[in-house]
């Protein structure tokens, strides 16, 4: 990957070893300034479909840092980065980075984001991390967590 000065932020490049082919992914054009590195997460009880298992914030406080990724299943960046996802988790986790996943989507809006297909998404892909469910829209959306 190369850096090139005229993409715009959430943009990156990749040229060949020829420098005949250009590769280009566009995600978030405007960085988030609602948080700060360092921000304290708020307080949470959220479930994982897979396990079923209750996850609070607390569970994390042993780690010296915590990755919240807010993914679901039907995003097109989400499914071409899964395989990533994991192998950068597990390379991070095992350094002790405590890493949580949260999808607060809708499932009347968005079906494919439910508790169910959550899990076996969870399984399909290996995820070490838990993914949990946010179903009253508690953490994600602007909410707890200013995203």
């Amino acid at each position: 990957m190369t850096s090139d000065s005229s993409l715009k932020m959430g943009e990156m490049s990749t040229r060949t070893s020829s420098n005949v082919g250009k590769f280009r992914v566009t995600a978030a054009r405007a960085e988030s300034g609602k948080v700060s590195l360092g921000f304290r997460a708020p307080q949470f009880e959220l479930t994982e479909p897979l396990s079923g298992k209750s996850w609070k914030l607390e569970d994390f406080e042993g780690y010296p840092a915590l990755l919240v990724m807010f993914i679901c299943n039907h995003c097109p960046f989400v499914k071409h980065l899964k395989k990533d996802i994991v192998k950068l988790t597990n390379f991070y986790m095992k350094k002790g980075l405590a890493v949580v996943a949260i999808s607060s989507n809708s499932i009347s809006t968005h079906p494919q984001d439910g508790p169910d297909f959550m899990a076996q998404e969870t399984k399909a892909f290996n995820y070490p991390f838990p993914y949990l469910y946010d179903e009253v829209h508690l953490v994600g959306n602007g909410n707890a967590f200013p995203v």
